[in-house]
C-alpha cells in the first residue's frame, strides 16, 4: 500500500480526533466539510482519509488514548509496511536516517523526525515480532513435512506440545538421534536467529542440539537448509558479566559463510533432499 499524500494524512488525523465525541461518521464529515478551521483541505480529501482509515482498520479503536498522530503513524508502518520497515533495524539506526517520505508524513501529522523515529521503534518490534512468529511457523512446519515424508524413523514436532525443551523437533534414525532448534526467514543475504536463554542452555548439554537455518521462498516453500555450529553460537551470544544480570534471549546475524550446507547429522544436502 503506497503511503497517502500529506494533506490526507493530516485528513485521517482529524477524523480520529473528531470522531470520538462528534456523533458518528455523518456528523464528523459535516463538521470537517463546513466548519472554517477544517477548510484547509478539500471533501475529496477528507473521503480519501476516511476511506483510508478503514482499510486499516483506525475506526475499530475510536476513542484510543493514544494521540491520533501516532495512531496515523502506527498503521503506515504496522499495516501499509513500506518495504524497508521489515529491515529497519539495520536500515534506520537514528532519525537522521528516516526516508523522507516518512519524515514529511511526520511533519504533516505534527511530529518532529525524533517523534517519528521513536513511532518506527516501537511499530518495528511489532512488525518483526508478527513476522517472526509467522515465518518461523511456516518454516517449522515445512521442515516437518520434509522430515517426515523423507526420513524412514521418528519424527517428533515436540514444539506442539512445550516450548520448554529447548528444541523443536526431534529425530530419530535408528542410532542417530538429532533434536533440531529451527529457525526460518524469507529474507534474502541475511539470516537474524533470535535464541532464548533455554536453547542456549540445551545446546550446552544436549551433544544431539542442532540449530536449523530454513529459507523459504514468498510462498514458504523451502528454498535451503543449512546448520548453524555450535562452536560459532558459544562463541558469540552475549556474556553475563555480573552475579547480578543475565540474558534471557538473543539476536545472532549469521554470517552466510559460517552456515554448514544442509544437516549433516541426517545425510540430509542444502535444497532439502535425502540421498536415496
Amino acid at each position: 500500500m503506497r503511503l497517502p499524500p500529506d494533506p490526507v494524512l493530516l485528513a485521517a488525523k482529524r477524523w480520529l480526533e473528531i470522531l470520538p465525541t462528534s456523533g458518528g461518521v455523518p456528523r464528523a464529515h459535516a463538521l470537517l466539510t463546513t466548519h472554517a478551521h477544517y477548510s484547509d483541505l478539500t471533501p475529496t480529501q477528507y473521503t480519501t482519509a476516511l476511506t483510508w482509515v478503514r482499510d486499516l482498520d483506525l475506526l475499530v479503536n475510536v476513542g484510543s488514548p493514544i494521540p491520533a498522530a501516532n495512531q496515523v503513524l502506527s498503521a503506515i508502518f504496522e499495516k501499509a509496511a513500506p518495504p524497508w520497515v521489515k529491515d529497519a533495524d539495520e536500515l534506520v539506526q537514528s532519525p537522521d536516517e528516516l526516508p523522507t517520505d516518512i519524515i514529511s508524513a511526520g511533519a504533516a501529522l505534527g511530529l518532529d523526525a525524533s517523534a517519528v523515529y521513536e513511532q518506527l521503534v516501537s511499530s518495528w518490534g511489532k512488525v518483526d515480532t508478527a513476522a517472526r512468529e509467522r515465518v518461523g511457523a511456516a518454516g517449522e512446519a515445512a521442515l516437518l513435512v520434509l522430515l517426515s515424508q523423507t526420513l524412514d524413523g521418528r519424527v517428533d514436532q515436540v514444539s506442539s506440545r512445550s516450548d520448554g525443551f529447548g528444541y523443536d523437533i526431534d529425530v530419530s534414525l535408528g542410532e542417530i538421534s538429532a533434536h533440531l532448534e529451527v529457525k526460518s526467514t524469507t529474507r534474502l543475504g541475511r539470516f537474524t536467529a533470535y535464541l532464548s536463554r533455554n536453547e542456549y542452555q540445551v545446546m550446552l548439554r544436549d551433544h544431539h542440539w542442532v540449530l536449523v537455518t530454513v529459507r523459504l521462498t514468498a510462498d514458504f516453500e523451502i528454498a535451503g537448509i543449512g546448520s548453524v555450529p555450535n562452536a560459532w553460537i558459544a562463541a558469540n551470544v552475549p556474556r553475563d558479566t555480573s552475579p547480578y544480570g543475565s540474558w534471557a534471549s538473543c539476536k545472532l546475524e549469521v554470517p552466510a559463510e559460517v552456515i554448514a550446507n544442509g544437516i549433516p547429522q541426517l545425510g540430509m544436502d542444502g535444497a532439502g533432499r535425502l540421498p536415496s
